[in-house]
C-alpha cells in the first residue's frame, strides 16, 4: 500500500457509552431481531430450522435467542468452577495492546480481571499503553460440552451428524452406551454440522471459549470459510462477586452486518476506511459505522443470549465490565460450502489465511456417507412391502427428499473439483504422478489452503529436519497458476492423494444413485465426467498448469539470477570522420530476444511466459490485467479466445485512450495489496503479479479516487447490487429445498400439496409475535408490546403517526457527532492524525514507524463549540457579507473548508513536533530526493577518524502501566526447592526447665556406675535452617554431610568491626557491668588475690586494675565455681572421673574442678568462653558443650561454697 494512502485509527469505546440512545440517534442502526428459547419448544424442532434456514442462512441476517441462562447449571458456568478445575492450565492470552500473546494460568488471569477492568475510566479509556488482555480461542472443557449438548437445539449444536427425530423414518437400532441392549436411532435426514461427516482425525476442534474485561474486542472479521457462526453468553459478572468484591456488569456489543451486503462492506472497507476485512486487523470506530451506506445491526449480549451469525457477514465485538465469557462454535452445511467455494476460499488465499476446515474433503466425505444413508432407505423400501404405512412414510418424508436434495448439490461441488484436476491425456507423454495416501495434512506452502488431491511439489527445495523428516515445498494448484512458487519457478513434479480411478468410479456410482431416486433419466440428469469434460469451454486448472510447467524456466535458487541484456530496437547510427551518417547494419534478434515480447502498456520487453498474449498479437503483462482490468492470470490462462483489452475496445493506456470508439475500463473495486511474506513460506516467491502492488494508480486515472471521504463510484455501485439482492426475498427454492409444511401423508398413501414455498416468507414462520417488523421509529432491544407489531388490512402499522419515517443519511451528510462525550479530552489532533467530514479518525503511515502491524489508537477528537452567527471563531463580530457569504454554502463546500482546516491544523502541530516536511509529503504524496555533494578528501577523513566517545545522554523510558505479568515458569530460572524437614531425636535435660520457680536440688551422694536403661526419646523436626547447638545428640536421616557454614554478622555488627580491632573495648562499661539482676538477690565483691603464685586473679599486663576489673575478676571466679559446684549436683550417673579427685603427674592427689582457670577468657560482653577441648571434656552427654552460648538463658545456682543469697541470674 502506498505510503500516502491514509487509513482509519483505532478508536476505543467509552466505558459509559449510552447504547439505547445511540441506536434511537442513528438512522443506520437497528436491533437484532429476538424470540425467547422457550418458543422454540412450543412451536417445535422443525419450524426452529425453517426459521434458521429463511432468516439467517439465505436471509442473511443474524438472529438471537435468549433465555437460555435459565436452563444452564449455574454451579457450572462460573468463573469459580473454571478456576478451582482448570486453574494451574496455561494459556496464550492476546495482548492486544501490543498485538502479541503471553503465557497465563487461567487462575492467575481470572484473579486479576478486576485490576484490568479498574483501570478504565471516561477520562484515559483511549489510553494505548494500558493492557487488553484477552483470553480467546481456548478449548472448551468436556464438562461444559456435555450440559450445553442437553440445552442447545441440536440442529445449530457442535458436530450434529442428523437432525432427523429418534425413531424416524429410516432410522435402525443402535448399541445404548448408557444400558445394555438396543435403543432407537434417529431417522434418515442431512446433518446439521457437515464436519461430523468427516473422519474423527481430520476434524478441526471449533468449540473455543472467549473471556474478556473491558476493553477487549474482536476485529472486523467474517467467519471461517464462510460457515455459520454460533456464539452463547455463558456467564457475565454483576455488581458484587462471589468473593464480596464489587465488580462492573458484563456484556458484549456487537456490530453485525447481513450477508447480501458484503460486498459493500468490503468496498466500503477497503476504499473508505483503507483495511483488508479479510486480515482481520481493523476495529472500525462508532463514526464509522454510523457513516455507513449500510444497515448496521446491535447486539447487546448478555447472559444467556445465543446469537446466530449469517455466512459471509462482517461483525465485530467489544467486550464491557469485569468479566465475559462465552462459548462459540461453527457449523459447515451445503450452502456454506457453495459460499466457500465460490468466494471465501480464493479470498482466503489471496491473503494467505489458514484453512482449517477442509471444504474440499468434506464434499467428499459427506457424499460418502449420504449414500450410505440412501442405500439405506432403498433398503426398506424393498424389505417394507408387508407395511404399506412405513413404507409410504419413507417415500414421502420431507427429511429424505430434503436429503437427496442435498446429494444432488454436493454431487455437483464434487464434479467441479474433479474437473478441475483433469489432465490432457497425450499417448506421446506418459507423466509420472506420485502416489501419497491422503491424510488431510497436506497444506500448500504459500497460501495454507488444504489440499484435496492432486498438487505440486518441487524436488530441489527439500529442508531436512531436526526429527529426521523432510520439509517439502508443496504448492496447490490455484497458486502456482497466479504465478506463486519456489524460487525454482519450474521443474516441478506431480503429486495425488486419492487413486484417480477411485475417484471416478465413484463419481459414476453417484451418478446412476441421483437417477434412481430421482425417477430416471432427463435431461437435468448429471452428465458423466468425460461429458462434462466436453461441453466445458476451457481448460481444467490441472492443464493450465501443465502447460506452464513447460513455459516457465528452471532457475537455480543457489544462484543468482542471470542479467538480461537487450539491444534497442532501433538502427544504430555513427558518423565517420567526414561527417557523414553511416547506418549499421540490422542486427538479428538474439537469443534472449527470441523469448521476450513488448508490453503493450509500458513497452517494456518481458519474457513471454510472464505475458498474456492475445491472438491479435498484443501481450498484456498480468500485473496490469490484475490491476486495471480486474482480471485473474487464470481467466487468461484458461480461456482459449482470450481476447485482450484492446479487442474488446476497453483498454485504458495512454495511447488507446487516444482512439476514437475506445471506452477505457474503470476498475469495479479496490485492491489494497498485502504482502504474504510475513505468512507464506520463505522459500516462496511471486514470478507473474506483485501482490503487494495497489491499483491506487489506475483509479486516479479512472477520476474515481476521493481522498475527503466522499461516495466512489465503486461504492455506489456495490451499493446498487445490494439493493437488487435485498429485493429478492429469502424463500424456499423448489429445486433445492423441501418445505416440511406441503406435503402432509394422507391415511389413503397420496401427499397433499399446499401454497408453493416460493409465495411464502420468512414473516410467515409462528415462532413468535416479536419476528414481525418493528415499527421504523420504535427500535428496540427489549420485547415489544402486541399493538406496536399489529398493522391493519392495508398494511399501515398502528402506533404514533407523529414519528417521522425512516430516512437513511448519506454519509457526505453527516458532519461531527453533535453529541460529544463530556468526559472526552479536548486535546487537539497531531501525530499525522486527521479527521473527514464524517468524524472518522484518519491516520497517515508514519515512516518512521518501526512496527506497523501494531494498531493505532486515534486520538480524541477535537470538540467545536457552536458560535453566535454573527461572530467569528476568535469570538470578533462578523461583518454582514462573511455572515451572508458563509450561509450561502452548500455541504460539499464546507466539508471541503473543513477538511482544509483539519489538514492546516495538523500541520500546524507537525511543525511545533520537527516533523513538518514528513507530515506535509505523507498527506500530499509527495516525496521528496535530497543529493549533498561532499569533497571526497573530507568524507574519507571523516570516515577514517575514529568514532568519539561521547556519552549519550539517558533515555527515560516510560513507566510501565503492565498490570498482568506472566506466571509461567521460565526455563532458565532456579527451581526454588523449600528446606526439607529433618527428623531428630532430643533426649530428656533435667537440668533445664523453663518453668519459673522451679525446685531446688539438692545434693546426692556418689555412688558407683550403674548400668541403665535407654531414656526414651523424643523427636522433633527441623528445618536446614534451625539454630542447633554443637554437639547435640541428633539422629537426623538424609543428614548433610557438609559442615554448616557459619551464618553472616548482621549489618550494623559488620559495620561497627570494619574500623579494625584496635577500636573494640576490652572491658565492658561500668554502666553494663553493673546492670541490676532481674533477680533481688546481688552479688558480693570478693577481695582480689594480689598472689603472683595464684592460678587466679592475675592482673592485666597492660596495666593496673580499677576497682571495676577487680569486680569483674570476682564474677568470673564466682561463675566458674558455680559451673563446678553444679556439675557436682548433677554427677549421679555421670563418669566417675569427672566428681573424684585427678591424679596429678606429681602424685598429689587434690579435690580441684573439672576446668582449669587458666583456660578460661574474659570476653567482652562478660560471659565465659571455654575452649572446644575443655567443652567435650567438662559437659556431659545430653547438655550443650557451653551453657553459655549465644541465645540461650541458663540459670546457674551456686553451691555451699558461696551464700545462697550470691547466685548467679545470666
Amino acid at each position: 500500500m502506498p505510503a500516502s494512502r491514509r487509513s482509519a485509527a483505532f478508536d476505543p469505546i467509552s466505558p459509559d457509552l449510552d447504547l439505547d440512545a445511540l441506536v434511537q440517534q442513528t438512522p443506520n442502526f437497528e436491533y437484532v431481531t429476538r424470540i425467547s428459547c422457550d418458543m422454540i419448544e412450543t412451536q417445535g424442532l422443525e419450524v426452529f430450522e425453517k426459521l434458521v434456514l429463511i432468516h439467517v442462512i439465505l436471509g442473511g441476517k443474524p438472529l438471537v435467542i435468549e433465555g437460555f441462562h435459565k436452563r444452564l447449571d449455574e454451579w457450572t458456568f462460573t468463573s469459580g468452577w473454571l478456576h478451582d478445575n482448570l486453574g494451574k492450565k496455561f494459556e496464550q492470552v492476546r495482548n492486544l495492546s501490543k498485538q502479541s500473546n503471553m503465557t497465563l494460568s487461567i487462575g492467575h488471569y481470572l484473579n486479576n480481571m478486576s485490576k484490568l477492568t479498574n483501570q478504565w475510566n471516561p477520562h484515559n479509556y483511549r489510553d494505548r499503553d494500558r493492557q487488553r488482555l484477552y483470553l480467546k480461542d481456548i478449548d472448551c472443557p468436556d464438562v461444559w460440552y456435555e450440559k450445553l449438548r442437553a440445552v442447545i437445539p441440536p440442529s445449530v449444536f457442535y458436530l450434529n451428524d442428523s437432525t432427523g427425530e429418534i425413531g424416524g423414518p429410516g432410522s435402525v437400532d443402535e448399541p445404548n452406551p448408557h444400558a445394555t441392549g438396543l435403543r432407537k436411532g434417529r431417522g434418515v435426514a442431512r446433518a446439521g454440522d457437515l464436519m461430523s461427516c468427516l473422519p474423527p482425525a481430520m476434524r478441526a476442534d471449533n468449540l473455543m471459549c472467549y473471556i474478556g474485561h473491558e476493553g477487549t474486542y474482536t476485529p472486523a472479521h467474517r467467519e471461517m470459510c464462510a460457515s455459520l457462526g454460533q456464539n452463547l453468553m455463558v456467564e457475565t459478572s454483576g455488581t458484587v462477586d462471589l468473593d464480596g468484591k464489587p465488580t462492573k456488569p458484563g456484556s458484549s456489543i456487537w456490530f453485525m452486518t447481513e450477508s447480501k451486503d458484503r460486498h459493500l462492506v468490503s468496498e466500503y472497507w477497503l476504499s473508505t476506511l483503507g483495511h483488508d476485512i479479510e486480515i482481520e486487523a481493523h476495529f472500525a470506530q462508532i463514526n464509522a459505522w454510523k457513516c455507513a451506506p449500510f444497515t448496521t445491526y446491535i447486539v447487546e449480549q448478555k447472559l444467556g443470549d445465543f446469537i446466530l451469525i449469517p455466512p459471509l457477514a462482517p461483525h465485530q465485538v467489544w467486550n464491557r465490565g469485569t468479566r465475559t465469557m462465552k462459548v462459540a462454535w461453527n457449523r459447515t452445511t451445503v450452502e456454506t460450502l457453495e459460499l466457500a467455494l465460490d468466494e471465501a476460499l480464493p479470498r482466503a488465499r489471496m491473503v494467505g489465511r489458514d484453512e482449517q476446515y477442509k471444504n474440499k474433503a468434506m464434499i467428499y466425505f459427506t457424499l460418502d456417507r449420504y449414500s450410505d444413508l440412501l442405500k439405506r432407505v432403498e433398503y426398506q423400501k424393498r424389505t417394507a412391502t408387508q407395511a404399506p404405512d412405513h413404507h409410504q412414510a419413507l417415500k414421502y418424508s420431507s427429511k429424505i427428499r430434503q436429503l437427496q436434495k442435498d446429494f444432488r448439490r454436493l454431487y455437483s461441488l464434487y464434479t467441479r473439483l474433479l474437473l478441475a484436476e483433469v489432465l490432457p491425456q497425450n499417448p506421446r507423454e506418459k507423466m509420472k504422478i506420485q502416489y501419497l495416501p491422503f491424510d488431510s495434512n497436506i497444506t500448500c506452502s504459500f497460501c495454507r489452503c488444504n489440499i484435496f488431491n492432486r498438487f505440486l511439489t518441487c524436488p530441489t527445495c527439500v529442508v531436512p529436519l531436526e526429527n529426521g523428516e523432510e520439509d517439502t515445498y508443496d504448492v496447490c494448484l490455484e497458486c502456482y497458476a497466479m504465478g506463486r512458487s519456489c524460487k525454482c519457478i519450474s521443474g516441478y513434479k506431480w503429486v495425488e492423494q486419492f487413486k484417480w480411478q477411485e475417484l471416478t468410479d465413484k463419481h459414476e456410482r453417484w451418478r446412476k444413485q441421483i437417477i434412481a431416486f430421482e425417477g430416471g433419466l432427463t435431461d437435468k440428469s448429471p452428465q458423466p465426467l468425460h461429458m462434462e469434460r466436453q461441453y466445458s469451454k476451457k481448460h481444467p486448472l490441472a492443464q493450465v498448469c501443465q502447460e506452464q510447467l513447460r513455459l516457465r524456466p528452471w532457475n537455480d535458487p543457489k544462484k543468482p539470477p542471470p542479467v538480461p541484456k537487450l539491444s534497442k530496437d532501433a538502427d544504430e547510427s555513427r558518423i565517420n570522420d567526414s561527417g557523414e551518417v553511416i547506418t549499421a547494419k540490422k542486427k538479428k534478434p538474439s537469443a534472449m530476444e527470441k523469448g521476450h515480447m513488448k508490453n503493450h502498456v509500458t513497452y517494456y520487453r518481458e519474457p513471454i511466459w510472464k505475458l498474456g498474449v492475445c491472438k491479435c498479437g498484443r501481450a498484456y503483462s498480468y500485473g496490469s490485467l490484475w490491476r486495471a482490468f480486474d482480471t485473474a492470470p487464470l481467466t487468461v490462462m484458461e480461456d482459449p479466445d482470450w481476447q485482450c483489452p484492446h479487442c474488446q475496445r476497453i483498454c485504458s493506456c495512454a495511447k488507446c485512450r487516444k482512439i476514437a470508439g475506445m471506452q477505457p475500463y474503470e476498475p469495479t473495486g479496490t485492491v489494497l495489496g498485502y504482502d504474504t511474506r510475513r505468512v507464506a513460506d520463505p522459500r516462496s516467491t511471486e514470478s507473474l503479479v506483485d501482490f503487494r502492488q495497489s491499483n491506487f494508480e489506475w483509479v486516479k486515472k479512472a477520476g474515481d479516487d476521493s481522498p475527503a471521504g466522499e461516495e466512489t463510484r465503486r461504492l455506489s455501485r456495490r451499493v446498487d447490487e445490494a439493493v437488487a439482492a435485498k429485493s429478492q426475498e429469502a424463500a424456499l427454492d423448489d429445486a433445492h429445498y423441501v418445505d416440511e409444511g406441503n406435503n402432509t401423508v394422507m391415511p389413503n398413501g397420496h401427499a397433499e400439496s399446499s401454497t408453493s414455498t416460493a409465495e411464502k416468507s420468512s414473516d410467515d414462520i409462528p415462532i413468535d409475535p416479536l419476528l414481525g417488523s418493528l415499527p421504523p421509529t420504535a427500535k428496540t432491544n427489549q420485547a415489544v408490546p402486541d399493538e406496536y407489531t399489529r398493522s391493519d388490512e392495508n398494511g399501515v402499522q398502528d402506533g404514533d403517526d407523529n414519528q417521522p419515517p425512516y430516512r437513511f443519511v448519506a454519509p457526505s451528510a453527516l458532519m461531527l457527532d453533535q453529541r460529544q462525550d463530556p468526559h472526552q479530552d479536548q486535546r487537539p489532533l497531531g501525530g499525522g492524525f486527521t479527521t473527514d467530514a464524517n468524524g472518522i479518525v484518519f491516520q497517515y503511515p508514519d515512516p518512521e514507524d518501526p512496527d506497523p502491524t501494531v494498531p493505532q489508537y486515534a486520538p480524541p477528537q477535537v470538540e467545536h463549540r457552536p458560535q453566535p452567527p454573527d461572530t467569528t471563531d476568535n469570538g470578533k463580530k462578523r461583518k454582514r457579507s462573511d455572515v451572508l457569504q458563509t450561509d450561502m454554502l452548500d455541504p460539499n463546500e464546507a466539508n471541503e473548508l473543513y477538511h482544509k482546516a483539519q489538514v492546516k491544523r495538523t500541520l500546524h502541530e507537525a511543525r511545533r513536533n520537527n516533523r513538518y516536511t514528513i507530515a506535509e509529503a505523507a498527506m500530499s504524496g509527495r516525496s521528496l530526493s535530497v543529493k549533498l555533494k561532499l569533497n571526497s578528501d573530507k568524507v574519507t577523513g571523516i570516515i577514517s577518524q575514529p568514532p568519539s566517545q561521547t556519552l549519550q545522554p539517558p533515555v527515560r523510558s516510560k513507566p510501565s502501566l503492565a498490570i498482568v505479568q506472566s506466571d509461567y515458569p521460565s526455563p532458565t530460572a532456579k527451581k526454588v526447592v523449600p528446606n526439607p524437614l529433618k527428623r531428630a531425636r532430643i533426649e530428656q535435660d533435667d537440668n533445664f526447665s523453663t518453668r519459673k520457680g522451679s525446685a531446688k536440688k539438692t545434693k546426692k551422694p556418689v555412688q558407683p556406675k550403674e548400668p541403665q536403661q535407654k531414656s526414651a526419646s523424643k523427636y522433633m523436626e527441623i528445618s536446614s535452617e534451625s539454630e542447633m547447638e554443637d554437639g547435640m545428640d541428633l539422629d537426623v536421616s538424609h543428614a548433610s554431610k557438609e559442615e554448616p557454614k557459619p551464618r553472616p554478622l548482621p549489618a550494623y555488627l559488620a559495620r561497627k568491626n570494619d574500623v579494625g580491632d584496635n577500636e573494640i573495648p576490652k572491658e565492658l562499661s561500668s554502666e553494663l557491668k553493673y546492670r541490676p539482676s532481674r533477680r533481688k538477690s546481688t552479688l558480693v565483691e570478693p577481695a582480689v588475690n594480689n598472689d603472683p603464685n595464684s592460678s587466679t586473679g592475675q592482673p592485666s599486663a597492660k596495666g593496673p586494675l580499677d576497682e571495676a576489673t577487680n569486680i569483674a575478676e570476682a564474677n568470673r571466679k564466682a561463675k566458674l565455681r558455680a559451673m563446678q559446684w553444679d556439675q557436682d549436683d548433677d554427677s549421679e550417673g555421670e563418669p566417675q572421673s569427672m566428681v573424684s579427685p585427678m591424679k596429678q603427674p606429681n602424685g598429689a592427689d587434690r579435690q580441684t574442678p573439672a576446668l582449669e582457670p587458666a583456660n578460661v577468657t574474659l570476653v567482652p560482653n562478660g560471659s565465659s568462653s571455654v575452649p572446644s577441648k575443655a567443652k567435650a571434656a567438662a559437659t556431659p552427654s545430653g547438655m550443650p558443650q557451653s551453657i553459655f552460648s549465644k541465645g540461650k538463658k541458663v540459670r546457674v545456682t551456686a553451691g555451699s561454697r558461696i551464700d545462697k543469697r550470691h547466685s548467679l541470674g545470666v
